[in-house]
């Protein structure tokens, strides 16, 4: 990389260096003061941490508190077609990177350093091994069970209740519904307000989603590919601000065959696109909206990145719009990433795994401490579970 931006631009390279510096330095500190644990904001790390609070805020001010990402990107990084790359680390938690916090370009060391994973089988294969080994641990899986509401009585999880009208009684409930969903919808009353007035809580961005297989791969394309829009501004001035579709998107591709050959049949391909639009807004029919849509997406790849025959090669097709991911997966308004990470100097922080209003209530998901990304998901449930296993820990011995 440092070789590639080099040749771009003389200095590239030595500012790409001080650049993962930073991003390093960001990692290290998110790992010890906000990673694995349930916090809830900027006090709740400074209140968790050991030794001296005023060297815990001096050393999270490392994390350039009240500075953007876009900014810092460009102060090392002054290419800008290297920069908009760099971008897309902020964009892939869902906001927009001139609006969210410097700290998320610490995302930037942590794939340098962990790499990009792909669970063989899909990612759909990693919750069939954790369902796997929790019955492995007889717990007992009800699917197919609507939840109509948490039961709270006294500040305390009693239960949930069913649409059917069944009442299961529970003496804790992990929700990795939206965060925002979960109060608002499941929970009500003095706790909804008190998590509303806490703070203000924007949709992430959402997606429209297209599965293409195709009779004939394209050679030329990897597992993982971008092609970029022609303005990054532009682009996230329509999504973030304007709070519609960008007319010229950046499209991820993945070519999943590359890595899994046994997901297309021989010769073929099973491309997924994502391109990401608005959280859902009133006036949006994604009904209307989504043939248009899909021509935008479609002529993008034909103009850009060599797939002038696209449309020949489909054999199959299904899609995803805002309006399927809001109704399927109960998030926000169709946010992908649970909420934005909006504000410079609150916006990485999520609501806490631990809710601070219900007594026995514990968040899981993108919306919830340490935020979203299949990573950061996975590390919500662990925080949770743990936080509700040490609470009845201290309650048993309390008893």
């Amino acid at each position: 990389m440092r070789a590639v931006l080099e040749a771009r631009r003389p200095g590239a390279g030595a500012g790409y260096d001080r650049f993962m510096g930073i991003a390093e330095r960001m990692h290290e500190i998110t790992e010890r003061y906000f990673f694995w644990k349930p916090i809830g904001g900027i006090w709740d790390a400074i209140l968790g941490a050991e030794g001296s609070k005023m060297a815990t805020l001096a050393e999270l001010m490392d994390v350039r508190l009240g500075r953007s990402t876009a900014a810092l990107i460009r102060q090392h990084i002054p290419d800008e077609q290297a920069a908009q790359m760099f971008d897309h680390y902020c964009q892939y938690v869902g906001s927009a990177p001139d609006l969210s916090p410097a700290v998320l370009s610490s995302i930037a060391s942590i794939q340098a350093r962990e790499g990009v994973w792909y669970p063989m089988g899909g990612t759909g294969a990693v919750p069939a091994a954790l369902r796997k080994l929790a019955g492995e641990f007889g717990v007992e899986f009800r699917s197919a069970a609507d939840v109509r509401r948490i039961v709270v009585d006294g500040g305390r999880v009693t239960g949930i209740e069913l649409t059917d009208g069944e009442r299961v009684p529970l003496e804790a409930v992990v929700s990795n519904c939206d965060a925002v969903r979960t109060h608002t919808e499941l929970v009500g009353g003095e706790a909804e307000q008190r998590f509303l007035r806490r703070r203000r809580f924007e949709p992430a961005c959402s997606g429209v989603v297209l599965y293409l297989g195709l009779k004939e791969r394209y050679e030329h394309l990897l597992h993982h590919n971008f092609v970029f829009s022609r303005d990054p501004h532009e682009e996230f001035e329509s999504i973030y601000r304007q709070g519609e579709p960008a007319s010229d998107p950046t499209v991820y591709v993945c070519c999943p065959s590359l890595t899994e050959p046994g997901v297309a049949p021989d010769g073929g391909e099973a491309l997924y696109l994502l391109v990401h639009t608005p959280y859902m807004r009133a006036h949006h029919d994604w009904k209307k909206m989504l043939p248009d849509y899909r021509q935008v997406i479609l002529d993008k790849l034909k103009r850009c990145a060599g797939m002038t025959d696209l449309e020949e090669r489909i054999v199959f097709e299904h899609s995803l719009t805002p309006q399927d991911i809001h109704d399927r997966y109960r998030v926000l308004d169709g946010a992908i990433y649970g909420t934005a990470s909006h504000g410079t100097w609150v916006g990485a922080t999520k609501p806490s795994n631990r809710s601070p209003d219900v007594a026995g209530l514990y968040l899981a998901g993108g919306a919830a401490n340490p935020g979203p990304g299949m990573p950061m998901v996975m590390m919500s449930g662990w925080i949770a579970a743990d936080a509700l296993d040490r609470d009845q820990v201290k309650a048993a011995r309390a008893a």
